[in-house]
């Protein structure tokens, strides 16, 4: 036990923290939990500690090595922007002119990365876009009183989930990740180290609707949007489909997805051959929902 490397990662919500406890020795996932914080945590520093402080004393987590964290897409900016030739000399400010003229507010409100992902200054570059509030990196950098529980880093959900396909099952090949959640649907079609397309369905139609008509309308919506990434661009498609966050668990939504789906094989994500998962019930119960939380935790372990 002497050897145990225990690294935390955490999503962090509306309203709620999602984290994931996993042994860099052992690959090996020990704990899964939802953990509720009434307001909004990357506002409410203090709850954020609290009610994390409050969850690693209950489950006796000894020390952990790092903290990392990842947010929603939905509370990010996550593009591809194609950048022309005549402002690819000037990058750096093209983007932040465009996360300004996105979001309707200044560029400095935003911490952003970039990378970019194909293309040249004489035909225009292909750039991955990476944009989260200044005031959210801030809170987290300064917000803790225990310095111990300050993340180590910081990413969105989407960059989390490539994370962990590549690391858990050697990702060798096009896969279409389905990451849905009660606050909208994130999709992703992911090779290595690569986001190929990024699509999103929203749940605000969902309101009022009962469980069934509301499951209903996501997958079409959920269908629509596979078909329109295809339409765009003919190289990605896959078969091999992967399901996870909060409706992954629900079966109703599952076979729901899977008849609108019957070209694809919809498999759920939570069994992979690099990484093994708690066996405890508790423990395991909320694998489905912390995918992007097991991500986290192995961005900060050592190799990853």
């Amino acid at each position: 036990m002497s050897d145990t490397k225990l690294y935390l990662g955490i999503e962090v919500g509306d309203a709620s923290l999602k984290v994931a406890l996993v042994d860099s020795v052992e690959r090996r996932v020990l704990k899964t939990a939802i953990l509720e914080t009434e307001t909004s945590p990357m506002a409410d520093i203090y709850a954020f500690e609290t009610v994390l402080q409050g969850w690693m004393e209950f489950a006796q987590v000894g020390k952990v090595e790092a903290i990392s964290v990842c947010i929603p897409a939905f509370r990010s900016i996550v593009r591809q922007v194609f950048v022309p030739p005549e402002a690819a000399k000037n990058l750096d400010d093209y983007i932040k002119w465009y996360v300004s003229l996105i979001s309707n507010a200044d560029a400095d409100a935003y911490v952003i990365d970039y990378q970019i992902l194909s293309g040249n200054a004489t035909l225009g570059l292909t750039v991955m876009l990476i944009a989260v509030r200044q005031e959210w990196v801030g809170n987290l950098r300064k917000g803790f009183r225990n310095k111990k529980l300050a993340p180590k880093a910081m990413d969105v959900d989407v960059l989390s989930i490539m994370n962990l396909m590549d690391f858990a099952d050697d990702l060798n090949e096009l896969e279409c990740v389905v990451k849905a959640d009660y606050a909208g649907v994130t999709m992703m079609w992911v090779t290595k180290d690569n986001l190929q397309a990024l699509r999103c369905v929203s749940t605000l139609a969902l309101v009022n609707k009962s469980r069934e008509d509301a499951y209903q309308i996501l997958a079409d919506g959920i269908a629509e949007q596979i078909e329109l990434a295809h339409e765009q661009n003919a190289a990605i498609v896959t078969k091999h489909i992967h399901l996870c966050g909060d409706m992954a668990s629900d079966l109703m939504f599952v076979e729901t997805l899977r008849a609108k789906l019957p070209g694809c094989q919809l498999a759920l994500l939570d069994s992979f051959s690099n990484l093994r998962l708690p066996v405890d019930a508790e423990d395991s119960a909320a694998v489905l929902n912390c995918t992007a939380a097991i991500g986290a935790a192995l961005n900060v372990m050592e190799g990853v």
